[in-house]
């Protein structure tokens, strides 16, 4: 036997009963199914006696209209029905009311979301510009100095090959443009070796946080047996970091 479709039935007899005000009972009784399996199912909610006073009073205004036309001689335009005046019970609100305050607020200064600082406001930078200006590292800033030295070699050498069939002038402005380029390439050079030395002190200074964070960890260690009363069951902790600068 196949199972019913409670929620076509359920919507069936929201129909009857917003039309006749038939009971569920009733109802079940004029379908041939049994009342006490389909009651879980079939039942009366909120929103089909909503539906039905609905109805009814679309029903009275609409005879009232009638009635109104048939003695002064003219027809009453009924306004829209927008729907606002009966909501559904069932309908959630998002929060408990919609002054609430968050469960979960911003901090103040809170600028997690923010996309510009202070320079891309003023500048006017576009968000690709700034998202891609925050994830850039040193190692961006040296492809970049090594790019822009090799391009002036490049320029160079095309420079020294047209000088063989230049004329005096044209020979001097490529002098020009091929010792400009020589200078921009040694302070190309000036800064990749600047941040070659920042690259490297900056992985020494994490390698002494972190030996000065097992060294301190190491001395409150051993302040802790020292404060011990049991000497007997006390934990020695041995020397095993040597002391910087010794």
């Amino acid at each position: 036997m196949a199972k019913p479709d409670w929620g076509a039935l359920q919507h069936q007899f929201l129909a009857e009963h917003a039309k006749t005000g038939i009971s569920p009972k009733d109802w079940c009784a004029a379908q041939g199914l049994n009342y006490s399996s389909a009651k879980r199912y079939i039942k009366v909610t909120n929103y089909g006696a909503n539906s039905q006073k609905k109805s009814a009073n679309k029903s009275a205004n609409s005879q009232k209209e009638k009635g109104g036309a048939s003695k002064n001689g003219r027809v009453k335009k009924s306004s829209p029905d927008t729907g606002t005046s009966s909501k559904s019970p069932e309908t959630k609100p998002i929060r408990g009311s919609r002054t609430a305050p968050p469960t979960n607020a911003f901090q103040p200064g809170n600028q997690n979301a923010l996309k510009h600082g202070g320079y891309g406001r003023r500048m006017l930078l576009s968000d690709a510009i700034t998202e891609d200006a925050q994830m850039l590292t040193l190692d961006d800033e040296l492809f970049w100095l090594r790019a822009a030295s090799l391009t002036a070699a490049e320029n160079i050498g095309r420079w020294q090959t047209e000088l063989e069939t230049a004329g005096s002038e044209q020979a001097k402005d490529l002098h020009d443009l091929i010792s400009q380029a020589q200078k921009a390439m040694h302070r190309n050079t000036a800064r990749i070796e600047s941040l070659e030395y920042t690259k490297a002190a900056i992985i020494k200074q994490r390698v002494d946080a972190a030996y000065r964070e097992a060294a301190t960890e190491k001395v409150e260690l051993e302040i802790d047996v020292l404060k011990d009363g049991d000497k007997d069951n006390a934990i020695v902790v041995h020397n095993s970091l040597p002391i910087p600068g010794r």
